[in-house]
């Protein structure tokens, strides 16, 4: 993607649980790009600064900075700090999802405030923030994933808030649009990263996304990519979109 290298140099993405996995890949890729990087982490603070000094091997500036999505003030501040050093931003990549995987009946309150608050509270809060410093633009792309269309087991709490966060990506692609800031959502099969560590049926789902037509698994790269298309200039006609990429799988 190096022909795009003149179009990211010197722009500023903000990604956001950017330390380690997809997120830290799509950080990788705006930077190999020549943007500068922005990005948050809770409590992995070994990893968060690795990939900061990765970051940096690029020739790119990277703030690292502590923000707790699940909490309201964090964000603001998140966005004071942003705003004080950058005064602008250009892209937000909202990336950062937790949950808890339990059936719909064995799941508590606390368990679908906590996944909801971080997987479509957040995003709707950082978009919001961030729309106000894009002030010549800028693309928004939230990362959602097959589950909120697809029934996955112990999948309830962040199945229903990657569909909420799909209804949000329309609902801001529409209200962005006079600030030409576009707004679309990726929805990505099965990746294996740290995060699917919790899932009890972790074995039989990633053997399940094998049998795809691509003949292949799903990488960190393939997503980071679609997002680098998605904040370029030849995305700009599409809005509000979901994208699926998971190799056909959603096909059979």
């Amino acid at each position: 993607m190096n022909n795009q290298t003149n179009e990211f140099k010197a722009k500023i993405a903000i990604v956001t649980g950017g330390s380690r996995g997809i997120g830290k890949k799509i950080c990788q890729q705006f930077a190999e790009q020549g943007s500068n990087i922005i990005f948050n982490y809770t409590r992995h603070h070994k990893e968060a600064k690795e990939t900061k000094d990765e970051i940096l091997k690029y020739g790119v500036n990277c703030d690292v900075i502590k923000c707790n999505l699940n909490e309201e003030q964090q964000i603001i501040d998140f966005f004071k700090e942003i705003n004080s050093k950058y005064k602008k931003v250009d892209y937000l990549i909202n990336n950062a999802a937790s949950g808890v995987q339990k059936l719909a009946s064995e799941l508590e309150t606390k368990h679908w405030e906590w996944t909801l608050n971080i997987n479509a509270r957040a995003p709707w809060l950082c978009s919001i923030a961030a729309s106000k410093l894009m002030k010549d633009g800028g693309s928004i792309v939230n990362i959602s994933s097959l589950g909120s269309k697809k029934v996955v087991p112990y999948y309830f709490s962040v199945g229903t808030s990657k569909a909420a966060l799909e209804a949000i990506t329309k609902y801001l692609a529409v209200e962005f649009a006079e600030k030409k800031i576009n707004v679309n959502a990726i929805s990505a099969g099965l990746v294996e990263t740290d995060a699917l560590k919790s899932f009890p049926n972790k074995k039989s789902m990633i053997s399940d996304s094998l049998n795809n037509p691509s003949g292949r698994s799903l990488t960190k790269a393939d997503i980071a990519n679609l997002v680098i298309f998605l904040c370029s200039k030849k995305s700009e006609m599409i809005k509000g979109q979901t994208i699926i990429i998971d190799g056909g799988y959603n096909l059979i």
